[in-house]
């Protein structure tokens, strides 16, 4: 999950940040964040090595140590891609946003500013805001189960059941288009809904497939990947 933590400057952001991440650390939780700042500020200077290989036309220059990998991109990102390469490479059960006060995820507002869209909460005290997380963590992992086709047979939509199960009141069988084995097509990075029947037809074409090709292992997970290439445009 995503959270974002904003305020005005001086506001106690970091210094809840600091506390919510040790906290959910403590707990076994997997913690990665991101500091946004609205200033023209870089790690980087001039005259050091990664200065010099960027201006010399890489980018990202890549700093590793004995201590730390640093990759320094000299060109902004967008917080959603920023948020799909840390989730992609570490796969963090909480990504935290401390700095940005949009985007369509849930956030934190500190100290004494107006509520931006998709505020969950207020000043909360660090008790509160850790049993929050919890609970959508709790509520996340249930949902990435789900096929999220929202088709209604359960009795709610897939978020719903994912609710009631992270409460202990449902079970994750209770939904209808469960399929017997995890298959998942994602496109762009995104996963498709996708409930019993696409599933079936997915797998069992995607294993009519592979038994047709050398060195395939029935035993073993599949992943195919398929790239989209865009034609040229043709001048007239």
């Amino acid at each position: 999950m995503i959270l974002g933590i904003y305020g005005f400057q001086d506001a106690g952001k970091t210094l809840l940040v600091e506390n919510l991440v040790k906290k959910l650390v403590d707990k076994g939780y997997r913690v990665s964040s991101v500091k946004h700042t609205p200033h023209k500020k870089s790690m980087d200077s001039e005259g050091k090595d990664t200065w010099r290989h960027w201006r010399a036309g890489s980018d990202p220059v890549v700093f590793s140590s004995e201590i730390e990998t640093s990759i320094i991109r000299h060109s902004k990102m967008q917080t959603l891609e920023i948020a799909r390469l840390v989730q992609e490479f570490f796969a963090p059960d909480i990504l935290i946003i401390e700095g940005f006060k949009d985007g369509d995820f849930p956030k934190v507002a500190v100290g004494k500013v107006k509520p931006r869209k998709g505020t969950v909460l207020v000043n909360p005290t660090l008790p509160r805001l850790v049993r929050w997380v919890e609970n959508e963590i709790a509520v996340e992992r249930v949902l990435a189960k789900l096929p999220e086709l929202n088709c209604g047979k359960c009795g709610s939509d897939c978020r719903g059941l994912a609710k009631a199960v992270a409460a202990g009141k449902k079970k994750v069988d209770s939904c209808r288009e469960l399929a017997d084995r995890r298959v998942e097509v994602l496109v762009g990075n995104k996963r498709l809904p996708m409930g019993r029947f696409a599933s079936a037809v997915v797998e069992e074409t995607v294993r009519g497939l592979l038994n047709s090709l050398r060195g395939n292992d029935p035993g073993k997970d599949v992943e195919i990947r398929l790239e989209c290439r865009r034609r040229a445009s043709k001048k007239r």
